[in-house]
């Protein structure tokens, strides 16, 4: 009987990851589906309103911190750019990347790995999170921090059976989809130095799910498994940040974006107005 049980359990199981996979498809890639305008009158003003970042979010979906970067060093044409970018749809493909879990990328026609678009203006301890990432179908999402942003380097726990470790940003410009964030009201300094600290002590770091559930959050020894919203939890926890939105055990990719300690940087392939 309880082997009839087992059996009804992984197969309910079973199905209910199938349903999980086809639910997730629409959500690899999101398109504007508003109209493109002319942004030339709101990049020619020398103050910016409320509602000039707000329309600048929406069509070229870059926040202040990186529309005032770019305004304050005269690359308002990089914001044209990305605008063109923003409103089109790319060519995607789903590959396991382990034997649970699955990522989604950018190819061109030939099938070939690209660039969707650009990470613009990354700091050092700047948050990526994307939603391209599944385990057993569910949507669970994946997250990093910005370790040298000059180098294009991050630190991850990235995958199931490997240790975190150093990665590249262009794997996540070839993301169908990303969030960029960084800690509000902090200096570069100040960000860089939790950066280079995540370095010292979450690499090298076995990949768990428990990391939480059935081990301590933040345990008072040495950490002995973590993963990847929990990396970037940790780094900032060190520093007396807690990112964890819903404050439980287990954080996850979107606790950390819903974070009120955090600001938007950039988004792409996602819909700002549902953030």
């Amino acid at each position: 009987m309880r082997v009839l049980i087992g059996m009804g359990v992984v197969l309910v199981l079973i199905v209910s990851l199938q349903r999980w996979t086809l639910a997730a498809e629409p959500s690899a890639h999101w398109t504007p589906d508003y109209t493109k305008v002319d942004l030339s009158t709101i990049l020619t003003k020398e103050v910016l309103s409320e509602n000039d970042y707000e329309i600048l979010l929406k069509q070229s979906g870059l926040g202040r911190p990186v529309v005032d970067n770019l305004l304050a060093t005269g690359n308002e044409n990089t914001i044209y750019r990305m605008q063109n970018q923003f409103f089109t749809t790319p060519l995607l493909v789903r590959e396991k990347n382990s034997p649970i879990s699955k990522e989604e990328f950018v190819v061109d026609e030939n099938g070939k790995y690209i660039a969707g678009t650009e990470m613009i203006a990354l700091e050092d301890g700047d948050i990526l999170i994307t939603q391209n990432s599944l385990t057993f179908g569910w949507r669970n999402g994946h997250a990093a921090i910005v370790v040298d942003a000059n180098k294009g380097k991050t630190l991850e726990s990235a995958v199931l059976g490997e240790n975190s470790g150093i990665q590249t940003i262009g794997k996540w410009e070839k993301y169908p989809s990303f969030l960029v964030f960084r800690l509000k009201d902090s200096s570069a300094e100040d960000r860089r130095t939790i950066a280079q600290e995540a370095v010292k002590r979450l690499s090298g770091v076995p990949y768990g799910f428990g990391a939480g559930i059935w081990t301590a959050k933040h345990p008072d020894n040495m950490l002995k498994e973590t993963h990847c919203a929990h990396l970037v939890w940790e780094a900032y926890r060190q520093f007396g940040y807690d990112l964890d939105s819903n404050g439980g055990r287990l954080i996850t990719p979107r606790s950390i974006a819903d974070s009120p300690l955090l600001e938007l940087k950039q988004v792409y392939g996602m819909n700002p107005d549902e953030l």
